[in-house]
């Protein structure tokens, strides 16, 4: 495949691409593969430093990796049976696009807001503690009859 053939909008945007898709089994493979990865990926993301606020930041990653691969499976199937209009070369490439896109958006947030979350987390936990409790109740014993 050439990728430059991506740029031309005849090529990227035919309704029924043709039987030949010599892709399928890569492709099939390498969404499996994102899928599997999403719970390593979940476990990781908890045993990091600050499990809290990394959790707040990041937890949605493995939830959106199974999205996408389903997504990403379900496109491929329809390319590979040459269904028209669903199995179009677009919806394959605009699916990682917004996967690359959602990617950067995630770790641009996780990196501008650390550093803030951490700072407010320590002034809530220095004001916390002078707030008033609850009244702490006494265990009563039971009377024998």
């Amino acid at each position: 495949m050439n990728p430059f053939k991506l740029f031309s909008p005849s090529y990227l945007f035919d309704p029924v691409p043709g039987e030949t898709f010599m892709y399928f089994w890569p492709l099939a493979i390498f969404l499996v593969l994102v899928f599997l990865a999403s719970w390593k990926v979940k476990e990781m993301i908890k045993n990091m430093r600050n499990p809290k606020l990394s959790w707040e930041l990041l937890g949605g990653i493995p939830g959106r990796m199974r999205e996408f691969a389903l997504l990403g499976l379900l496109l491929t199937f329809f390319r590979n049976e040459n269904i028209p209009y669903l199995g179009m070369r677009f919806l394959i490439v605009l699916l990682f696009l917004s996967a690359l896109a959602y990617g950067i958006w995630t770790w641009r947030h996780y990196k501008k807001n650390f550093s803030v979350r951490i700072v407010e987390k320590k002034q809530k936990c220095m004001t916390d503690k002078y707030l008033p409790k609850a009244k702490k109740k006494k265990k009563r014993k039971k009377r024998k009859r």
